[in-house]
């Protein structure tokens, strides 16, 4: 095991002896083989223990372990308590996740506070196969095959090639005490499940499971970057980006043979699942615009001509503020230009109100669109309900919820970034002219 170590790090590059590193330490098995292993290679490295607060006794029994450990190698030792059922519960996240955040962030503060050039974890082929299993059922795609990055940004886990079995043979030959977590046996966990259910009946077919894993995950991993460097080249035609909207070009997608692959590789980085890809492909099959899909962070809309992607915004924005002055209307979610001008000179970008001073009582309003809102449009006589304007200017679900208003007490001004009310408009008798621009 240590020659293999010793080799594996040199020929991948992992590290160096010249590097400060950063062990994990949990005080279970892996985590104290992989300390042995590296301070029997020469390597320098400071030991950090996250105590989850999750076992009682036991958490503080591990925490007393491995510091105890760390003074007998004398290594450094850090150690951080945390709340991580209080974390959990506002954070909406479930114990296993909140718990992988929280060491996380940890690490990443203790890399710059430290300047610590990696953070080592003691991940092992065993890991690798829980996880690939684990994101086939997710349906994550090739990517989800290409199991643990064995180095990705500071973190690296060297013992990726090392099985579990091999891990705890290296413990016994080497009397190394270790401690036990419990919450190990808990099936209710999805990893747990597959380790203890799952896996065991793998290994009735197959006896070197990890090996075999071990092969597969460097050949999808290949696959993996022919598939991207296909993906990429067709997004470039297909998928288009402008003012926080990612728009998916239908009629380019529906030419391609492997449209549900390329709808998943566009989609998945928002949070999107297998199952959804095919059921969007068969939502514009239909022809019928104005479906909608949802994941954790963002939603897709099915258009006429284009699938769109944009962030769920945060239902506590505010929706209307009170504009007192020119000054004010500096505070708005969105950046609006003000200048007061005398020239008479009709602009006719829509991004620009020019607007009859003396027409306008401040304070003035800038609120949300809401069902019911008319106005009069510039050239045309009467009024026109917004819904109806909207559908003229044929905007999208998207582009309607992101419409903000002007109003002069509870007449609307300008319907922001498309058109002025005819009764705001300038004229030749028009003394004062308040220029508005909408810079984004």
């Amino acid at each position: 095991m240590l020659e293999r170590l010793s080799k594996h790090i040199e020929q991948n590059e992992l590290f160096s002896k010249n590097d400060k590193l950063l062990l994990a330490f949990s005080g279970g098995v892996d985590s104290v083989v992989l300390s042995h292993l590296l301070l029997a290679l020469g390597y320098k490295f400071d030991l950090a223990h996250c105590n989850f607060n999750l076992r009682g006794k036991e958490s503080k029994g591990d925490e007393k372990f491995c510091a105890d450990l760390a003074k007998k190698a004398k290594l450094n030792f850090l150690s951080q308590q945390f709340e991580t059922k209080k974390f959990a519960a506002e954070n909406d996240l479930s114990i296993q996740m909140a718990a992988r955040q929280l060491r996380y962030d940890w690490f990443k503060s203790l890399v710059q506070k430290n300047k610590y050039k990696y953070v080592l974890t003691a991940h092992h082929a065993n890991d690798n196969v829980e996880t690939l299993l684990i994101n086939l059922i997710r349906g994550t795609g090739i990517n989800g095959l290409k199991g643990i990055p064995e180095k990705q940004d500071h973190l690296v886990r060297p013992l990726l090639f090392a099985s579990k079995d091999e891990i705890i043979a290296y413990a016994k030959t080497n009397k190394l005490k270790y401690r036990e977590d419990s919450s190990n046996d808990e099936v209710k966990y999805k990893r747990n499940f597959l380790r203890h259910n799952v896996i065991p009946k793998l290994k009735e077919l197959n006896p070197a499971l990890e090996r075999t894993f071990e092969q597969n995950i460097k050949l999808f991993k290949e696959s993996a970057d022919i598939v991207k460097q296909f993906t990429d080249s067709k997004k470039e035609e297909i998928v288009s980006e402008k003012n926080a909207q990612v728009k998916i070009d239908i009629k380019k997608l529906e030419k391609e043979r492997h449209k549900e692959l390329l709808l998943f590789e566009f989609i998945h980085p928002y949070g999107f699942n297998a199952s959804q890809t095919g059921t969007m492909l068969k939502s514009v099959s239909t022809k019928l615009p104005g479906k909608l899909f949802f994941s954790d962070s963002h939603k897709i809309l099915i258009d006429r001509s284009y699938l769109i992607i944009e962030a769920i915004k945060n239902s506590e924005q505010q929706k209307e503020f009170q504009i007192k002055d020119r000054k004010a209307f500096q505070d708005l979610p969105f950046d609006l230009s003000t200048e007061l001008i005398s020239n008479f000179e009709i602009e006719s970008n829509k991004k620009i109100a020019q607007l009859d001073l003396n027409k306008l009582e401040f304070p003035l309003i800038v609120r949300k669109w809401q069902t019911g809102d008319k106005f009069k449009p510039l050239g045309v006589n009467g009024f026109k309900k917004l819904s109806d304007f909207f559908t003229d200017q044929k905007l999208n679900q998207f582009e309607k919820e992101d419409v903000w208003l002007l109003l002069n007490k509870n007449d609307i001004v300008w319907v922001i970034g498309y058109r002025i009310d005819d009764r705001y408009k300038i004229n030749e008798q028009t003394k004062k002219i308040l220029k508005l621009k909408l810079e984004n």
